[in-house]
């Protein structure tokens, strides 16, 4: 019986101390936040100028809301190390009968990923998706619109079904990108017309942001290896990343394997479990 109750309390404890070490993991530089708000901001990403990598990665935090503060002070939804990118809230597209454009990246570490996002046509009309050099990437139409009803038409797992919406991948990476919207004429003589934009995967599909003005989309952000950042015991490795104007950008990513937690983008930032 008392050799039992020594294995319980062993054991209580061994939970207790692995519970603390989890909960003293932080993910940002020391004396740094790691948090604004309900979003976490891990390095390479920081709060304040002298706690993120270099200027792109700079968060500004303001009334509990993370921004993103060299790239048009965009909102952060969330930074997934794992995939290395970054949700940001960016307004749909929505001119009709133009041509638009989104928010040039070009001069940033960051792009437009294909592998998260999707393209999304809501509301009545023709989108099409153009490239840097203004080719056609993809297209997406809304042919079975309602005259009568304008909403966005989604079965129970919050799928478009087409009708007042459509939804189609992207093929490539991209620094920045047009859309092209044309409405269809209405049996009552107006022209009606919808909204286009890159939208995170599964934001969309959880349909969280249906009916609003801007989407979560987004972001791959690429690193080059510097003597700022070693990777969590060296475990890195070289990606290479296609854009569509037929060129590439090599960048570092940082790992973290299983059991471990933490932020790998700190050399001893991995924690065993």
């Amino acid at each position: 019986m008392k050799v039992s109750q020594a294995c319980h309390i062993l054991l209580v404890s061994f939970l207790s101390l692995t519970a603390t070490s989890i909960a003293e993991i932080n993910y940002a530089k020391p004396g740094c936040n790691d948090t604004c708000g309900k979003v976490r901001i891990p390095y390479p990403f920081g709060i304040g100028a002298n706690c993120s990598v270099n200027k792109w990665y700079t968060i500004d935090c303001n009334s509990s809301t993370p921004y993103l503060s060299a790239l048009n002070h965009l909102e952060v939804v969330g930074v997934d190390l794992e995939n290395q990118t970054i949700s940001v809230n960016m307004q749909k597209l929505s001119a009709c009968n133009q041509t638009t454009k989104s928010v040039d990246l070009a001069s940033s570490p960051f792009l437009y990923s294909k592998s998260h996002n999707k393209f999304v046509v809501e509301g009545c009309g023709n989108g099409v998706l153009l490239g840097d050099d203004g080719s056609v990437l993809t297209g997406c139409s809304t042919t079975n619109c309602s005259n009568h009803n304008t909403s966005t038409v989604m079965d129970r797992n919050n799928k478009c079904l087409g009708i007042n919406c459509c939804e189609t991948t992207i093929p490539l990476y991209l620094n920045s990108y047009s859309v092209n919207l044309t409405g269809f004429e209405r049996v009552d003589g107006n022209r009606a017309c919808g909204s286009a934009f890159l939208v995170d995967k599964k934001s969309y599909d959880e349909g969280r942001f249906l009916g609003k003005s801007f989407t979560p989309t987004s972001l791959l952000w690429t690193l080059f290896d510097n003597k700022q950042l070693r990777c969590c015991d060296d475990w890195k490795s070289t990606v290479t990343v296609n854009l569509s104007n037929g060129t590439s950008v090599e960048s570092m990513k940082c790992w973290r394997y299983e059991p471990f937690s933490g932020n790998p983008y700190f050399f001893n930032g991995c924690h065993g479990m």
